[in-house]
């Protein structure tokens, strides 16, 4: 068993007092059952403790689980309106479109070392603790979950959307107060690859190079809405795959 490290502001003793057994299908969360056991001292080691029997876990006993680890993965504060959705392992925003100062840094002729202003779509964050992604939205209005979504016309975002970190500095926690930190890292950051392996990333001839270029000598937002190609998912639909995908890392 590994060595893990509690830390609490203050002293305290813990006692092992029940345990919670679940049972998981093996085609994710479809189908969950748990039971809840008492511990049990063994009779022939008073020393050694052992799981009891079990019983179906009760609404009562989820509602004493989640107020024992309350403090410790309860959201408190005002909720930003950007903010679209928000778990202990995730969260998700939106930020309008806008003529944005851009670098890159790429072997690429017709783009190179550069830095320059260009119109950025509206985008939807996505950040966990396995990584962190983004997606476009073809109006700069906040989103519904069933809103469709549309491929980040950007470089070093792969064809699911995740965004290849490098060695950014990213926030090490998910709060609201988090979300300022990605954006920085983000529209801060030098673009220096295209990630994406699958044609027709953005509409239009030349695809992500040709459309920067054309962007950063004429910033240009009707025209980086026309180039937007569909990511043939929604807001609801890429939380769940998202979420999946942390579950299984």
């Amino acid at each position: 068993m590994k060595t893990v490290d509690i830390v609490s502001s203050a002293d305290a003793t813990l006692h092992l007092t029940r345990a919670i057994l679940l049972y998981q299908s093996s085609g994710g969360y479809n189908h969950v059952y748990a039971s809840t056991h008492p511990i049990d001292i063994d009779a022939s080691n008073p020393t050694r403790r052992v799981i009891g029997a079990g019983a179906p876990m009760q609404r009562a006993d989820l509602i004493d689980f989640a107020a024992a680890i309350h403090t410790q993965t309860a959201h408190a504060g005002f909720v930003p309106e950007n903010l679209l959705y928000t778990s202990p392992n995730l969260m998700a925003w939106w930020v309008p479109a806008a003529i944005r100062m851009t670098w890159f840094k790429t072997t690429l002729p017709e783009i190179g070392n550069v830095h320059g202003s260009a119109a950025h779509p509206a985008l939807i964050f996505v950040a966990g603790q396995g990584g962190w992604h983004v997606f476009a939205l073809r109006e700069s209005a906040r989103p519904t979950a069933d809103t469709p979504l549309y491929n980040a016309p950007h470089f070093n975002v792969n064809d699911s959307g995740r965004i290849c970190t490098g060695n950014v500095q990213i926030p090490d926690n998910l709060g609201a107060e988090a979300m300022a930190g990605y954006e920085t890292a983000f529209f801060r950051s030098h673009f220096t690859h295209t990630n994406r392996q699958k044609p027709r990333a953005v509409r239009g001839k030349g695809g992500l190079t040709a459309l920067w270029a054309s962007q950063l000598a004429n910033p240009d937002a009707a025209a980086m809405q026309r180039a937007l190609a569909p990511a043939k998912e929604t807001l609801r639909t890429v939380i769940k795959r998202i979420t999946h995908s942390h579950n299984d890392d």
